[in-house]
């Protein structure tokens, strides 16, 4: 075959696909018309709560089923094909609640939804035929942007928009590629205090500090950083992994907790699915004598354990060290829940993290803090709080120095472990 004769070929197979993808955008569009004619708008159910708390969307809501309506599910459908949402429901009669989940880092995984533009319905049945009918908002909240996590050097964006067609309202998730903005990111570290907050400060000789803050007889060692030490190694382990990540602050910064790039707001502002705060514990037993010694995470008191469980697994392999002799707080080995009067989680660096999912509430009311700008936010990342090891155990602060990349690689190895399993 000739040059001329190949030219020509490749030509008419360009044009052949271009028909063709023309053809195909014509025939989704007609199908997402058709759809929408199909929805019954005389029945309407309510979303009366929404939020995306790290990777997962949760939702409450009610409706009334009148009679000749049966077997409820919850939906996401392009009109092609569907997923059916789990759900709590509860009834009496033929009025109905339901959630998506008791936890609030479960729900819709929104890392698994695939491109595309997808309702969120209530799918009944009706003389043994299919009918839809829409959710509509019943909260002060809007439309929301979800950008999912880097795989192999790709993301997504899912717009999850309140939309009308002829007048009716309905909820759509609007999924494509993109460029993941450049500055969005999928996991933020905080190293716990800064170089004005040193936290506790340890003798490697067990030895007290001075009223200096220092060690006389042998090396000094801050909390503040230790905390950078790990954190900076966490930060290179993940990506390694191919995750886009974000340090709150620098080795010597000073950092505040709130405004739009604080220790409790990094996160948000940023995007990030998932926020990890490092710490290394202590009981104040002077002289490096402390018996209490081992890893504590602590969690939201509504959390599922799934991802907690696995980073006390490989953090204690890769770290080669132990779960936490302390008993107080204690759910399970490693895992702990610290709750204030209130109920809500003690640590900010959780409750204010998580915005309307773990109870936040600095709304500047209290002059003592400033606002946090995310305390009402329904889109947050979800947070840990890690206490690595007593560094007031000498034993312990020994480890802890000598093996900050053993911590950092069980943290990694835990979080990538959790996210392949969704």
């Amino acid at each position: 075959m000739t040059r001329k004769r190949k030219k020509k070929r490749f030509r008419k197979v360009i044009f052949i696909l271009i028909i063709l993808g023309v053809v195909f955008g014509v025939y989704i569009f007609l199908n997402k018309k058709s759809f929408l004619n199909k929805i019954n708008y005389s029945i309407k159910g309510k979303i009366t709560y929404y939020d995306i708390y790290g990777i997962h969307m949760n939702f409450e809501g009610d409706f009334n089923l009148k009679k000749g309506y049966s077997n409820p599910k919850l939906v996401l459908t392009d009109g092609l094909k569907e997923k059916i949402i789990p759900w709590k429901l509860e009834n009496e009669g033929n009025d109905y609640t339901f959630k998506t989940s008791d936890y609030i880092n479960d729900g819709i995984n929104l890392e698994s939804l695939e491109n595309g533009t997808y309702y969120f319905l209530i799918k009944v049945k009706s003389d043994d035929k299919d009918v839809y009918f829409p959710l509509i908002n019943d909260t002060d909240y809007e439309d929301l942007t979800y950008y999912t996590l880097t795989k192999k050097g790709s993301n997504k964006v899912i717009n999850i928009n309140w939309d009308k067609y002829q007048g009716n309202e309905f909820l759509g998730f609007y999924i494509k590629n993109t460029d993941l903005p450049a500055d969005v990111y999928d996991i933020t570290i905080d190293p716990g205090h800064d170089v004005n907050d040193a936290g506790m400060i340890a003798c490697l000789d067990g030895s007290v500090p001075n009223s200096l803050g220092g060690c006389s007889g042998s090396k000094t060692y801050k909390e503040s950083d230790l905390n950078f030490n790990v954190s900076k190694e966490l930060k290179e382990e993940l990506e390694k992994l191919g995750y886009k990540v974000k340090l709150t602050r620098g080795k010597n910064d000073s950092l505040p907790t709130y405004g739009q790039m604080g220790s409790g707001t990094t996160a948000n502002t940023t995007k990030s699915k998932f926020n990890i705060a490092l710490h290394h514990n202590s009981t104040n037993v002077t002289g490096g004598m402390a018996s209490t010694h081992g890893l504590e995470v602590y969690v939201a008191s509504n959390s599922k354990l799934d991802l907690a469980r696995l980073l006390v697994k490989n953090i204690c392999e890769y770290a080669q060290t132990d779960t936490s002799t302390k008993k107080e707080f204690k759910v399970e080995n490693g895992i702990y829940k610290r709750l204030s009067d209130d109920g809500t989680p003690y640590y900010y660096m959780i409750r204010e993290v998580g915005g309307i999912a773990t109870g936040a509430y600095v709304d500047g009311s209290n002059t003592k803090y400033d606002e946090n700008p995310y305390y009402n936010s329904n889109n947050t990342a979800e947070g840990y709080l890690l206490e690595l090891g007593y560094i007031d155990n000498v034993k312990e602060l020994k480890n802890i120095i000598n093996n900050s990349k053993g911590y950092a690689r069980g943290i990694a190895k835990a979080i990538d472990e959790y996210l392949k399993e969704k």
